[in-house]
């Protein structure tokens, strides 16, 4: 049995990764102030937030669609993903993104559910975005532990990145988020740890 006991092996590898990306995001905009969280300006047009928000919003899309995009895979006759293949989509996710290492210390966020995102409270607003944040991955970790591991090998995700491995749309919106924290987070956080 996996890590979780709910996920299928080859789902729990990329999920677990997904929800350390996402706790190192609340952790790291709990440290910063309003002013911090809200501000840009000449040279820096995006805001934290505004980062922040997208990628809250990039996985409510992902929850949205991946019900959708299994019951219509489920209606084609599709031959099982080998392992070698899952990888392949990971490594051209990985070159469209080509994004840095993880930050420092990444690994020593343990968590392997979506329950344990731990909030810390700031503002209202932050909040609210964070626990709908939260919300959105405990849905799409509902809908994935339903998959036995032969769904998670024959069922695709569509999208406008193209037709993913379930493992490679879970690896998509986690590098899509990473890729929005670097080029508009990030830079701007100096104790950033």
């Amino acid at each position: 049995m996996n890590e979780t006991g709910m996920l299928t092996h080859i789902l729990e590898i990329f999920w677990i990764e997904k929800l350390r990306f996402t706790q190192y995001t609340f952790q790291q905009i709990a440290k910063l102030t309003e002013e911090e969280y809200e501000f840009s300006g000449e040279g820096r047009p995006k805001s934290i937030a505004w980062a922040v928000d997208e990628m809250a919003a990039y996985d409510r899309n992902f929850s949205f669609y991946l019900p959708l995009s299994m019951r219509v895979s489920s209606l084609f006759f599709f031959a099982p993903y080998q392992e070698n293949e899952v990888e392949k989509d990971i490594e051209s996710i990985r070159d469209k993104y080509t994004p840095p290492a993880f930050p420092v210390r990444f690994l020593d966020i343990s968590i392997d559910s979506a329950k344990q995102l731990e909030i810390k409270e700031s503002s209202p607003q932050r909040d609210k975005l964070l626990k709908d944040w939260r919300l959105t991955l405990l849905r799409l970790e509902d809908r994935l532990s339903k998959l036995s591991e032969e769904d998670a090998f024959k069922k695709r995700y569509a999208s406008l990145s193209g037709i993913h491995t379930i493992a490679g749309a879970i690896n998509n919106s986690t590098e899509f988020c990473h890729f929005l924290w670097n080029q508009h987070a990030a830079p701007f956080i100096n104790h950033e740890s």
